[in-house]
């Protein structure tokens, strides 16, 4: 498939996540975790597409400011190493043990690479314009940028935060029910690393809220919503996390129950699932975003929705859940129905 091919297809799918109820632009924010390009090159690649200036904040974190969207991150994914930097750590250590910082910075930059990610973290990006994205890992890639699957090490991850089409609650509501409903056939579309399926970072919803979600009855206001979801569910590490659109909705329910929790509060879901091949040719992440678009098909249909949930949540109440089946059963309902 070349680049002009790609477009098209990306172009068709991508389409049913353009506009909000509003009429305006949607968007999409991306994080996206490799290895083997330093963070200086890669913000300058990405300035070659967005523009902006680089400002370099310490050795560990840079940032292009001003760019067409607003402003990039890019930093090593390492809270400890980012505070070793900020305060001078590696000066001090190379005072006590007779070497220069350098050294330090040297061994800390070879034996991050082996466990450690760089990140880029990118403002939000108009869907209709998300071609640049997928032109940002064209370019990340061949300058050697290594992702997921490269090694065992490589629990590495895109996240897209993804805005909906608007913060009414039952429009996000029934996008997550519609993620919970097709999510075990996603994993297989998305090809889920092992490496990051025992990670702690995308853990699955618990099967007792799963079930109460999945309820037809299940229309809750939003303050309902939020306290039910925080008693299931008091962690970031999701699949789906929703934190940060609660935190949105409401900052001071967040900082009252999970003070801990480093939320970065913004109107959309925070969706964790896709690993980061961007050392692969033929992958873009718009073609993650095209399994999203399954979701909101889904809900797009009412009556195959309420069938799909009714079904799915006899699933889940039987003895032994299939998960084979239900895969099937989900991608025949995409064949015959949603697409």
């Amino acid at each position: 498939m070349n680049y002009e091919q790609k477009n098209i297809i990306e172009e068709k799918y991508l389409s049913e996540l353009f506009y909000t109820k509003d009429n305006k632009n949607r968007h999409v924010g991306v994080e996206i975790e490799y290895s083997n390009l330093d963070l200086k090159k890669s913000a300058q690649l990405a300035k070659e597409i967005f523009k902006g200036d680089i400002v370099e904040k310490t050795k560990y974190e840079l940032s292009l400011k001003d760019s067409d969207y607003g402003d990039f991150t890019f930093e090593l994914d390492a809270q400890l190493l980012q505070k070793m930097q900020d305060d001078n750590l590696f000066e001090k250590l190379g005072n006590i043990i007779g070497k220069i910082s350098s050294d330090l910075d040297n061994f800390v930059d070879k034996t991050s690479k082996n466990f450690v990610p760089f990140e880029i973290a990118m403002p939000p990006i108009p869907i209709c314009e998300f071609g640049k994205v997928d032109e940002l890992v064209q370019k990340l890639r061949l300058n050697g940028a290594l992702g997921t699957t490269y090694s065992f090490q490589y629990a590495f991850g895109v996240h897209l935060n993804i805005e909906p089409p608007s913060q009414d609650i039952d429009d996000v509501l029934k996008l997550f029910k519609s993620f919970l409903i097709l999510q075990k056939w996603i994993e297989v579309q998305s090809e889920v690393d092992i490496a990051r399926k025992i990670s702690p970072f995308i853990n699955n919803f618990p099967k007792e809220y799963i079930a109460l979600v999945i309820d037809t009855e299940y229309w809750p206001t939003k303050e309902q919503f939020i306290k039910d979801y925080i008693d299931y569910n008091p962690t970031r590490n999701r699949v789906l996390d929703m934190l940060p659109i609660i935190a949105f909705w409401d900052e001071d329910i967040i900082n009252k129950y999970l003070p801990k929790e480093k939320i970065n509060k913004r109107p959309t879901f925070h969706y964790r699932l896709p690993n980061s091949k961007v050392d692969q040719f033929r992958w873009f992440i718009s073609q993650e975003l095209q399994l999203w678009v399954i979701v909101e098909l889904l809900v797009s249909n009412d009556e195959v929705f309420n069938q799909m949930s009714k079904s799915f949540l006899k699933q889940l109440d039987s003895a032994i859940f299939n998960k084979n089946e239900w895969i099937e059963k989900c991608h025949q309902c995409i064949i015959n129905h949603l697409l």
